[in-house]
């Protein structure tokens, strides 16, 4: 069976989001790239087209310019007005057409074109004058086809006036079409640039293509399409124009080059930053896929730090860094529990050895305490008396857990059996605040001290000169114990170590490091004792034990232990 593809993984994730956020804007910016290239290139071949239509017009009404002042020098010419003037004075018979004197009058007036003069009473002159009156002018350019039906031609027609500004006649200047046709300039650049030359009605009067010679295609009407790009420009008052039109597949054909330049660009483009986006992907992806393997290790028990990728400066290295010493921090704080379950259960052990029965305990005392009132040993009664009060509250059927006012009475009866059984009497002091006299609090906490006190502290002491002061206070949500005495203090050799099990102070009961580890099992490390030795001052311990409020859950563990 095949394995199916997550798609969820942050490899796929990454990459498609950095995917998105690259390629979109590359694959936008080439078609951005390509249609501004699209409309300066079409931009630049129709302000190209426009010049070159211009170019042509100039040299188009040069010619034509040239032909109109040919005429006017011809129309005021002598020889002609006099071969008009005479014309209609001679008989019928002896009226010589221009073309016989034509040949005569071109050597003497040297015109460039082929002229002709119409008379008054020819069939031409009526056709041709009432064109001239409707235009306005003086005179007018028309189109047809040569002598030969060969080629067209361009005529230009005007008014022959003599001094008196009488019209005598016309004269009409031929003009060969390829003579204005040779004279236009075609750029090299386009294969099928056409340039044509329309009349007032649109019709086409010369072409650059050859077909146009064929008379059907001589003056076609000229109907612009979509397929070409063109551009026209009036030359006459005639309302004859020039038009110059290129396929657009010519002008787009390199258009479309750069389509396709600019699609391979962005295809590639789009290829190498997907790979480097792999690359770059699988650079961060594949150490955290790493990572997430060996943390399973951890689900299944398996504590060992990661070796790879230590050493990389980015974020890779700082969250292998930062597992590590998780992982160092949760090694070490397992040994740590281990070692406090060890020491609870040592402590456990202890009780179970201490344990003895307690109506064989309380039996005996009670005999001894008989015999002695029956002696009158009032003070081995008391002391008696004072012990059984002190082993009832020690084993109190189990029970951990009593007050701060029974505490403190247990204590005192522990300094009063002292005092009873030594040659040394001591002064105690107290001071207990009333607001916590009947809080909870584990017992056994207050007698060693008391023992400590007395047994290296006030022991030094001359008779009567020993001093042990117990202070209870609170302290926001604590109970603070404070018992000081006026011994020597502390001298000398490394300072007692309560976070370590293994020692003790001498006094060969449980003592301040027994005392301090059961505070820091039930309640933590913020929980335990204080010890400020002073060779100058005495000896002072502070114990710190958290506040149970009625109703509060008491067990051990509930107050930030472990």
């Amino acid at each position: 069976m095949r394995k199916r593809t997550n798609f969820n993984t942050l490899f796929i994730k990454m990459l498609l989001i950095m995917s998105v956020s690259m390629l979109i804007p590359i694959a936008v910016l080439g078609m951005l790239s390509f249609e501004k290239s699209k409309q300066q290139i079409e931009s630049v071949t129709s302000q190209f087209l426009q010049d070159n239509l211009a170019l042509n017009a100039k040299l188009v009404r040069k010619i034509m310019v040239s032909v109109e002042e040919e005429s006017r020098r011809l129309a005021a010419s002598k020889e002609i007005q006099d071969y008009l003037e005479t014309y209609p004075l001679a008989n019928e018979a002896d009226q010589v057409p221009f073309s016989v004197v034509e040949t005569r009058l071109q050597i003497k007036l040297t015109s460039a074109y082929r002229m002709d003069v119409l008379t008054k009473n020819s069939e031409s002159y009526s056709q041709l004058y009432p064109l001239i009156q409707a235009a306005g002018k003086k005179g007018v350019w028309i189109h047809e086809w040569d002598r030969d039906m060969s080629s067209p031609v361009f005529i230009y027609i005007a008014l022959i006036r003599n001094s008196a500004y009488d019209t005598i006649g016309i004269l009409t200047l031929e003009i060969p079409e390829y003579l204005v046709r040779g004279g236009l300039v075609f750029p090299s650049s386009f294969k099928n640039y056409k340039v044509m030359l329309v009349d007032s009605g649109n019709h086409i009067i010369s072409n650059t293509d050859t077909s146009f010679y064929n008379k059907e295609y001589y003056y076609e009407e000229y109907f612009p399409t979509d397929k070409w790009k063109k551009g026209e420009v009036g030359l006459n008052r005639d309302g004859w124009k020039l038009i110059a039109a290129v396929p657009r597949d010519e002008l787009t054909g390199t258009i479309y080059q750069i389509k396709d330049f600019t699609f391979w660009i962005v295809m590639i483009s789009m290829i190498v930053v997907t790979l480097f986006l792999v690359i770059l992907v699988r650079t961060f992806t594949i150490p955290i896929k790493n990572l997430v393997l060996h943390m399973n290790e951890v689900k299944r028990g398996l504590l060992n730090p990661f070796a790879l990728y230590q050493e990389r400066r980015d974020e890779i290295g700082q969250l292998v860094r930062g597992y590590n010493q998780m992982v160092s921090g949760m090694l070490e704080l397992l040994h740590k529990t281990k070692a406090m379950e060890s020491d609870k259960r040592q402590l456990e052990l202890q009780t179970l050895n201490h344990q003895i029965n307690p109506h064989f305990f309380y039996n005996t005392l009670d005999a001894i305490k008989w015999r002695a009132e029956h002696s009158n040993e009032t003070t081995i009664a008391a002391m008696v008396t004072k012990l059984a009060s002190l082993l009832r509250f020690s084993l109190n059927n189990g029970d951990e857990w009593t007050t701060v006012e029974r505490e403190i009475e247990h204590a005192r009866n522990y300094l009063d059996i002292e005092l009873l059984r030594s040659n040394r009497s001591f002064q105690v002091f107290s001071q207990i605040a009333p607001d916590v006299r009947k809080k909870k609090i584990i017992k056994l906490i207050l007698q060693p001290i008391m023992e400590n006190a007395v047994k290296h502290g006030i022991s030094k002491h001359p008779e009567g000169k020993g001093k042990i002061k117990l202070t209870a206070k609170r302290d926001g949500n604590e109970i603070v114990f404070i018992i000081e005495d006026n011994g020597p203090g502390y001298h000398g050799g490394p300072l007692l170590n309560l976070g370590n099990p293994a020692e003790r102070d001498g006094t060969g009961g449980i003592g301040l490091v027994n005392v301090h580890k059961r505070l820091e099992l039930h309640f933590g490390h913020k929980f335990g004792l204080l010890v400020h030795p002073n060779p100058n001052t005495g000896f002072r311990v502070e114990i710190r034990h958290p506040i149970i409020e009625d109703g509060q859950d008491s067990r051990s563990g509930e107050h930030g232990g472990l």
